[in-house]
This record gives C-alpha cells, structure tokens and sequence, in this order.
C-alpha cells in the first residue's frame, strides 16, 4: 500500500496532506488502565501493605507530596462527590439535547 500512495502523491498533488487529514478506520481502544495505587489490602490480613516492587522511598516521597497539598481525606471525598454530581449533570444535559 505504501508503494501505491507514493505514485498516487507524485500524480495528484496534495494527496498525503489530504491523506493525513482523512479519518482512519476506527480503532478498538485496547489500552487499559494503568493501576498505579502503591498499596493493596493483604488477603490473610485484611490489613494494607505496599504493593511488590513498590520501593518505601517511593511511598515516602508520595506521602510527602500528599502532605504538602494541605488537603484532608474528607476533603478529597468531598471532590469525588462533586466531581460525580457535575458529570451526572453534563450528562443529562446532553441527552436532553437529542
């Protein structure tokens, strides 16, 4: 295929910018969600632990950065509420247009 753009780009001008511009087939998102949590809940335990391969420098230097947002636990579930409340609002917004 790429032969064949080749000599059609050397016939018909613009062709490879018009062929970038062009959308593509749809491609199936594969691409999954990176879990990037440090810690896990011990299954024998039920108590958390640092995840393998999690060094405590890490886990300290994530700690730190925590701490220095000055943003308490409930407050950040304070956001995850929020932020819900005003995507199931955008959402309803927009099904109301159709």
């Amino acid at each position: 295929m790429p032969r064949i753009n080749g000599i059609i780009g050397v016939e018909i001008p613009y062709f490879n910018m018009m062929k970038k511009a062009m959308p593509g087939p749809a491609k199936e998102r594969t691409k999954k969600f990176k879990n990037h949590r440090l810690t896990e809940i011990d299954p024998k335990t039920q108590k958390p632990r640092l995840k393998r391969g999690v060094s405590t420098e890490r886990a300290v230097e994530v700690l730190y950065m925590f701490e220095n947002t000055d943003i308490l636990p409930y407050q950040i579930e304070e956001m995850k509420v929020t932020i819900a409340n005003l995507q199931a609002r955008v959402k309803k917004l927009e099904d109301w247009q159709e």
